[in-house]
């Protein structure tokens, strides 16, 4: 009796074709959503800025990024403030860097919050967010080794994009932490393509008004993400979206992830 010979090549085949076809989905699976989306000092849009309610909104949201503002106090601690003044979040006009902790620690918002501690947010959140955090103060060399301290005691170094406007700044921050990614803000061209120049920046972080093809092309070219600060209304994200930027700022957290989700 003739027996038909079994055809081996047809599983082989199918196993193949089925290993290319997971390669090629793993290859080319879009990035979620929320890479692009960084909370503009939480979701600001809607609660007290740098607070935890405004955090705690951003992350229920799906962020993936919640920022942070540095600013000194006189004991060398860390706070959250983007102002380096406290009167315009707490009604007292005194700088954070002419007060103790002890004063900080009792200023409250118009919502009875207090001016959080970097530490304080550490604690909090841990490893389950990822963080860009802004050298803020114009001499950022008191800030950065109490950073440097909490960073490694937390063991965050992967998960915060650092950012400032100083790039001395960040290149001290390149010799402890070289592969933690270093944002720069920059306002006009000049600084855009001065800072291109410094293969320790990974993230251009442009004003607004610098989101065009041109300025996007060039940074891609010297291997940098661009980014673009800040963003809040439906068509300056589409607008961002259309140009494939990398990543943005934004007050409005759900606006933005609902638009990624649309349009992207």
């Amino acid at each position: 009796m003739h027996r038909k010979k079994k055809n081996i090549f047809k599983p082989i085949s199918l196993f193949l074709f089925i290993l290319l076809f997971t390669t090629i989905v793993i290859v080319f699976k879009p990035a979620p959503k929320n890479d692009y989306v960084i909370s503009h000092r939480g979701a600001s849009g809607e609660e007290i800025e740098h607070t935890f309610k405004a955090y705690d909104l951003a992350i229920d949201y799906g962020t993936k990024y919640i920022e942070q503002d540095l600013v000194t106090s006189k004991s060398g601690t860390l706070y959250i403030s983007h102002d380096e003044n406290a009167k315009r979040i707490t009604g007292v006009d005194k700088n954070y860097s002419d007060m103790n902790d002890k004063e900080i620690d009792k200023l409250r918002t118009s919502d009875h919050q207090p001016i959080l501690k970097l530490e304080d947010v550490f604690k909090k959140y841990g490893d389950s967010t990822y963080y860009a955090i802004e050298l803020k103060e114009k001499d950022n060399s008191r800030a950065i080794k109490p950073f440097e301290n909490l960073v490694k005691k937390y063991d965050l170094k992967d998960k915060i994009i650092v950012q400032a406007r100083n790039k001395e700044a960040l290149g001290t921050l390149e010799i402890n932490f070289p592969n933690m990614q270093k944002l720069i803000l920059v306002n006009t061209e000049d600084e855009l393509n001065e800072a291109l120049k410094h293969d320790y920046i990974d993230i251009i972080g442009a004003n607004s008004k610098l989101m065009n093809k041109n300025n996007i092309k060039k940074t891609h070219e010297n291997n940098k993400e661009f980014n673009v600060w800040t963003l809040n209304s439906s068509d300056e994200i589409k607008k961002a979206i259309d140009l494939n930027i990398d990543s943005y700022f934004t007050n409005y957290t759900a606006k933005a992830l609902l638009l990624e989700d649309n349009y992207r």
